[in-house]
């Protein structure tokens, strides 16, 4: 036997064979000897916990504190005695707070074959300590189930002589069940009933639907007057007698086991799924050498957005001045300038793709969708001329630009990757979408490299061939209403944010968040209004910043105490025909909700 002992961090867990959730179990890789093999690895009483998974709070499956996990090592019979064979592995867990951490260990040991086994004391303890916490004998139980409008009902016939009580609860193994589902308890002389709920699916936690299958596999857990034990159950479902099999929607219509078995050869679980791009009559797959070229062209784009644009060809002219008109020392320039913004994008990817683990799972997050939304409202008020940010970035750019020698041009590259990265959202919201999903990293550095170089592709061309900046349309009139109209694209982006946001938070945090953002959108108006030079300094001191600071400060912690989940209140049941008559027959008090959200 082989024990692997999980002594997890304070607040953080491990996750059962089913983690109920998006998780994924312990599991073993083996190196073993000729002759050798390893059984499937025993999993602890597991219990049921409640967790963040992609920003919401659910139920999962699993361990806090210290779990053992057990397997058994099988050899052949003819194994020369006293020869040493060595066993290596890695046992590999994941295990998670709010956010999640993949772990590893690898192990090694050498056992030598003889006529007995021995065993250490000390072992023998653990061995033992292990074992109680395992799935006892069910052997001397009965399991049966049955269904019913998606509503499962299982039952446990417990030997006599046992006293039972609650806690009980199923953990499913083949994800039949909801993990995120009230499973309802009854205790009898002979028998335990959980009524429990079909997996159809949960969009917001990423889970799948269960497969049907012909019987119902888990664990049940259930407390003795010895201590608690657990029962693997395989419950075969027999047709409810209750049931009118002619019924609208009552009658199961399942797969036959030769049927599935010929689907599932048809899939293959290793498969990646493929990058698509939707548009036109064909749909068309997205290779690594057209993923650079669409990232390119992206960043070629970026340069008309308003952040870039109107300070393109002064960038360029900058160049020519601190060269003294020299066209070799203007190319340097140019160059330079391009190293300064490709080093800042690889600085920001390297910060995104080390967050890839939890990148999936920003969505899901709703301060990180509060934060975006708040981002996007603010930006859409800026470009539409409610209020007007930038200038002391713009005057730092003109410092660092201004600079004799070559580290103006540096930083006035690394200045411009920041200043764009507000208009960039669309473009490298698809650079990351693409990058993170390939493992390699030379792709995922190539896809932001290549994305660099689109943006800085006009000041190198225009450093290279300086009279082409005559050719650029001139600043004027139009770059203010591009402005504006760029900014309902903005405002736009939020409210796609803001159908996620509401998903996570409920309807009563988000209508408050929307009073903030109104609070927000007064406070950088009176800024707009008030803040600016034409005015009194009392004036634009008390109003303009004060005032203006306070509502807009006070709006963002307004918005922010929203990004929770909403307060949980009655877990309610679905209505159906009969659930009325089945709740009074038993002798429940009933509340029935009729309303409509207008």
């Amino acid at each position: 036997k082989v024990a692997f002992i999980l002594d997890l961090q304070p607040k953080f867990h491990a996750y059962f064979k089913n983690a109920g959730i998006v998780g994924d179990p312990p599991s073993v890789e083996w190196e073993l000897p000729d002759g050798f093999t390893a059984g499937e690895l025993m999993f602890p009483l597991p219990k049921a916990f409640k967790s963040i998974s992609t920003g919401v709070e659910s139920v999962g499956y699993g361990y806090e504190g210290k779990a053992i996990f057990v397997t058994e090592i099988g050899s052949d019979e003819n194994l020369d005695k006293g020869k040493s064979f060595t066993i290596k592995g890695s046992f590999n867990w994941q295990e998670c707070d709010e956010t999640c951490m993949l772990g590893d260990q690898e192990f090694s040991f050498t056992i030598k074959a003889g006529d007995e086994t021995l065993m250490v004391e000390a072992d023998e303890a653990l061995f033992e300590e292990a074992g109680e916490k395992l799935p006892s004998d069910s052997s001397a139980w009965g399991f049966l189930a049955t269904e019913k409008s998606n509503v499962i009902t299982l039952k446990a016939i417990y030997p006599e002589g046992l006293e039972l009580s609650e806690p009980v609860y199923f953990f499913s193994t083949d994800k039949q069940i909801d993990s995120q589902a009230n499973q309802k308890v009854e205790i009898g002389k002979s028998e335990i009933i959980v009524t429990l709920t079909r997996n159809e699916g949960n969009e917001d936690l990423f889970i799948d639907a269960g497969e049907v299958e012909e019987s119902l596999s888990g664990l049940l857990t259930v407390q003795a007057d010895f201590g608690p034990i657990g029962l693997e159950v395989a419950a075969a479902f027999i047709p409810d007698a209750d049931v009118q099999m002619n019924g609208p929607g009552e009658k199961v219509i399942k797969a036959s086991k030769e049927d599935r078995e010929a689907g599932l050869a048809l899939y293959d679980a290793d498969a990646r799924p493929e990058v698509v791009l939707l548009g036109g009559e064909q749909e068309k797959k997205v290779t690594f050498i057209s993923s650079l070229g669409l990232v390119f062209l992206g960043g070629l784009i970026l340069n008309l957005m308003p952040c870039v644009f109107p300070v393109l060809g002064l960038k360029i002219m900058g160049f020519v001045s601190q060269a003294g008109e020299d066209e070799d020392k203007i190319k340097l320039h140019g160059l330079v300038f391009g190293l300064g913004l490709l080093i800042t994008m690889w600085i920001l990817a390297a910060f995104i793709i080390s967050l890839k683990l939890d990148w999936g799972q920003q969505l899901a997050n709703p301060i990180f969708l509060g934060t975006m939304i708040i981002v996007f409202f603010l930006m859409g008020l800026n470009l539409y001329g409610v209020f007007e940010i930038g200038t002391s970035m713009t005057s730092v750019g003109g410092e660092l630009q201004g600079k004799k020698g070559y580290s103006g041009s540096f930083f006035s590259g690394a200045l411009t990757t920041l200043v764009a990265t507000p208009c960039s959202g669309p473009f490298l919201g698809a650079v990351m979408a693409f990058a993170l999903s390939q493992d390699n990293k030379v792709i995922q550095f190539a896809v932001f490299t290549v994305f660099g170089l689109g943006i800085a592709s006009p000041y190198i061309l225009l450093s290279f061939f300086p009279a082409l900046i005559k050719k650029l349309p001139r600043p004027g009139a139009w770059m203010e209403t591009f402005k504006q109209v760029m900014a309902f694209f903005v405002f736009a982006t939020a409210v796609f944010f803001m159908k996620g946001y509401l998903k996570l938070v409920g309807d009563d945090h988000f209508n408050v968040f929307l009073f903030a953002l109104c609070l927000i959108g007064l406070g950088v108006y009176i800024y707009g209004r008030y803040g600016n030079q034409s005015i009194t300094k009392m004036k634009r001191y008390v109003t303009g910043f004060g005032l203006a600071g306070l509502m807009t400060i006070g709006g963002i912690a307004w918005a922010y105490s929203t990004a929770k989940p909403p307060e949980p209140g009655l877990a309610w049941n679905e209505w159906y025909p009969g659930i009325m008559e089945q709740s009074r027959s038993k002798k429940r008090i009933i509340w029935v909700d009729y309303t409509a959200d207008w």
